[in-house]
């Protein structure tokens, strides 16, 4: 801690995890802040608290870096459930070509806030938002404003519209990377804001050559990180299509790009990623609920690359980063147990630990982001992006192994307080600054309407699911 910092805050007398994949918990330790930037952690009692200075009580709390979201959609809020039975290419023909070209400037605006926010609740400080919404200059300004509202740590990334000519864009695509990205890279030109741009590509085998090359050199041209998404290795409705081979025919593979979900990829294609510098988002529960069969989890770890963690789409599963991280080990571990039973013998101890998973939901989501230096880990010098879950409940008492509980048993009840760059956004259980009645009446009331303008065109499973909650019309 530094002569000059002036202490604005401090989080007292917590069990604090760092994230740090070397240091275990420290009980009974506050967290020091100036401004929004952590200058010290500290045993508690070792210095006294300033008279100006905000106490936060975490006497009885877990005091942890915030969960990194590295992949989720969230236009998609609006469409909540509707798909949690279907496989993939079912929800892309059953509600997305239905609703979706429908989705109005204002209905990204409303969803994309109300996703956010739930973001926050569930403890989760930064997103990558993969938006594929971007039918017009506006819908792309309004899920921009959106995330800038939210007061989330955000990465705004710039894909392709979803609109009537959408199979035009996603099959086999002739089509170059919307133009308007260089309007927004101006917007978004600040890489320390706290919402920040990356460059949205789709996958490989979903646009031709030229496209590709195309695209890939936009994205370099305008200084954006990669993140490409579609299914990289996912389903195989298709055949297997070797996208991370694509990439390699025109040296496309670029240190710091982000391939989502890399299900069924051949081996040599994690070798690829790992010895270029790429990085994995896996998102175990909606690629097991969609068809995309067993998480990239072990390939990823046995060929060199420790994946982050996102949720992907509310549309299918829930958007909690507790639910992903339990369903990453479990999906593991089960899958370690079928081999070790189908080989006739018994299991080894587990070489991946609670520990090792929440790496994946925060400092390996920040490697992913190009945000290590800011978030990821609770250090001195790094932004205070920090959740503080209660552990005094019936849920989460008595505290006896905290890596354990953050992992496997706390859910996003548990989460009582919240900061982003210092600021508190959530506090005793209650987001702050918003009117949360007036963002779900907002999402709702889009609801309504894209239902009443689209819903002849949905999908029977679809319009079962909408007249079990009431839209009997359709």
């Amino acid at each position: 801690m530094l002569v000059q910092d002036k202490m604005t805050r401090v989080i007292l007398g917590g069990t604090v995890v760092t994230g740090r994949s070397a240091q275990a918990p420290l009980p009974s330790h506050d967290v020091w802040l100036s401004g929004e930037k952590i200058v010290a952690i500290a045993p508690s009692g070792e210095r006294s608290v300033p008279a100006e200075c905000d106490v936060v009580d975490a006497r009885h709390a877990i005091v942890m870096p915030g969960l990194i979201d590295s992949h989720r959609h969230l236009w998609q809020t609006t469409l909540r459930g509707m798909c949690s039975d279907m496989i993939a290419p079912e929800y892309r023909h059953q509600l997305r070509e239905a609703l979706v070209p429908f989705f109005r400037p204002q209905d990204v605006y409303a969803a994309t806030l109300a996703g956010a926010l739930e973001l926050i609740d569930c403890g989760i400080t930064t997103v990558l938002d993969w938006v594929h919404i971007l039918n017009s200059p506006e819908h792309a300004d309004a899920s921009v404003a959106a995330l800038q509202a939210s007061g989330m740590r955000a990465v705004f990334a710039h894909s392709a519209p979803n609109d009537t000519d959408a199979p035009l864009w996603w099959s086999n695509s002739d089509r170059k990377h919307p133009s308007d990205v260089r309007r927004l890279r101006k917007k978004l030109s600040d890489d320390e804001a706290l919402v920040t741009m990356a460059f949205a590509a789709r996958a490989p085998q979903l646009v031709q050559r030229v496209v590709r090359v195309h695209d890939w050199h936009l994205a370099r041209e305008l200084g954006l990180r990669i993140a490409t998404d579609g299914g990289i290795g996912g389903g195989l409705w298709g055949g297997r299509t070797y996208p991370i081979r694509l990439l390699q025919q025109d040296d496309l593979l670029w240190p710091g790009t982000v391939y989502i979900h890399c299900n069924n990829l051949a081996p040599d294609e994690y070798d690829l990623i790992a010895g270029t510098g790429g990085h994995i988002s896996i998102s175990p529960c909606a690629e097991m609920f969609v068809g995309f069969g067993m998480p990239a989890t072990q390939n990823a770890l046995s060929h060199g690359t420790r994946p982050a963690l996102s949720t992907d789409s509310v549309i299918f599963v829930a958007g909690d980063m507790f639910g992903t991280m339990r369903s990453t080990l479990s999906s593991l571990r089960g899958m370690l147990g079928y081999e070790a039973t189908l080989a006739d013998k018994g299991v080894e101890p587990w070489d991946i630990t609670t520990a090792d998973i929440l790496e994946m939901a925060t400092a390996r989501g920040a490697a992913a982001l190009g945000l290590s230096d800011r978030t990821g880990t609770l250090e001195v010098g790094k932004s205070a992006d920090i959740v503080l879950l209660n552990t005094r409940s019936v849920r989460l008492s008595p505290l006896n192994n905290p890596l354990s509980t953050i992992v496997l048993l706390a859910t996003p009840a548990d989460v009582e307080t919240v900061l982003i760059a210092g600021k508190i956004v959530k506090k005793n259980g209650v987001l702050t600054n918003f009117d949360l009645n007036a963002v779900i009446d907002g999402v709702t009331k889009s609801r309504d309407w894209l239902v009443a303008k689209g819903g002849s065109q949905l999908g029977p499973a679809v319009k079962r699911r909408l007249a079990d909650s009431g839209f009997d019309h359709l």
